[in-house]
């Protein structure tokens, strides 16, 4: 790769982005590693105030150098990402997908057009035998990318906006009956299993917060518990009686070496995200359940919850969706319900 020569503050359209936010992003980036997210904010709120009012100019009057142009965006980016709050997850998603169409291309960002976007995901689907669905993800994180280059005004316009969606059908796996959950819990090999089972189906949480929650998060007076979600944004969720029990159990006869609420049971190590779902996985194979996922007890909570009379809006809070629409999507009606209720408006 030839080596990219930059000006800062003096090559105009080069770099479009101020260098106020050049040097935010280059702090970010050095302290990011020793930092944890509401210290990485609170330094880039300060950094904003600070640099408020004065101008920030490049003293040194000479070329920058960097090796590779198009690392050079990737690091903005992610920093870009980091000041956002998105999560590491997230993150390592765009970045990995930006890097494959590199990879794939060898061509630089700056250059790539619509028509060797659609190329790179025409031939990367045909090789690797992916569905619409996960192409038309890489879609996303490369139009994410594209259209963040041309806010903070490093290219003119984003190639990847003439990309149109990919058409994918929408496979919506219908809620867990009463009836499966239950049959779920009795194929539970040990306490901790039916403690994971109940308490992701009354909490309605995503498995990374279930496998985020600390013993310390759990108020078991109140019968609730702090969930750590998306874009750092706690929030309270709920529990029965019953998931209490197995809770209680569950604490009284595991080794307390750890903090978090579940661990495995052989080392008591904190237990992953993956280790949950590989968990689940087997449950369902046991139990005869297809396509058993920790997702799916989070789609019945919230169906069961709204089926018996809870209103969407506060379902949405407990659910933690920022937009209502996306509570409706997770809920899953069935032809009974619908039934009843042109009856009960027919009479």
């Amino acid at each position: 790769v030839s080596c990219t020569t930059l000006w800062y503050g003096y090559q105009k359209g080069v770099l479009a982005m101020e260098t106020k936010e050049i040097v935010m992003n280059q702090i970010i980036l050095r302290v990011e590693s020793i930092l944890d997210e509401t210290q990485l904010e609170i330094l880039q709120s300060a950094i904003t105030i600070v640099l408020h009012d004065y101008d920030v100019l490049d003293q040194k009057h000479e070329l920058v150098a960097y090796d590779n142009y198009d690392q050079f965006l990737m690091e903005q980016y992610y920093a870009a990402l980091k000041v956002e709050g998105k999560s590491m997850r997230t993150i390592t998603r765009y970045m990995d997908q930006i890097k494959m169409m590199m990879t794939w291309t060898q061509k630089p960002l700056r250059d790539m057009r619509a028509e060797d976007i659609r190329y790179y995901l025409a031939v990367y689907q045909q090789k690797r035998g992916i569905c619409n669905n996960t192409l038309d993800g890489m879609r996303r994180c490369i139009c994410a990318f594209y259209s963040w280059c041309e806010y903070a005004g490093y290219i003119d316009k984003s190639p990847a906006r003439r990309i149109k969606q990919i058409k994918h059908k929408v496979v919506q796996e219908p809620a867990l009956t009463q009836g499966e959950i239950e049959q779920a819990m009795l194929n539970c090999r040990c306490l901790r299993d039916k403690a994971i089972i109940s308490f992701m189906y009354e909490t309605g949480a995503r498995v990374s917060e279930v496998a985020a929650v600390k013993i310390s998060d759990i108020d078991f007076r109140e019968r609730t518990v702090l969930l750590h979600g998306k874009g750092d944004k706690d929030r309270i969720a709920m529990f029965t009686d019953r998931a209490e029990l197995y809770l209680r159990k569950y604490l009284e006869n595991r080794d307390q070496c750890s903090d978090r609420l579940f661990v495995s049971k052989y080392k008591n190590q904190p237990l992953s995200a993956h280790g949950i779902e590989s968990i689940v996985h087997k449950l369902g194979e046991r139990s005869g359940i297809e396509r058993l996922h920790p997702h799916r007890f989070r789609v019945s909570r919230i169906t069961h919850l709204i089926d018996r009379g809870m209103p969407i809006q506060d379902v949405q809070i407990l659910a933690g969706h920022t937009n209502i629409n996306t509570t409706q999507g997770y809920y899953r009606n069935t032809i009974s319900n619908i039934k009843y209720s042109y009856k009960r408006a027919a009479q």
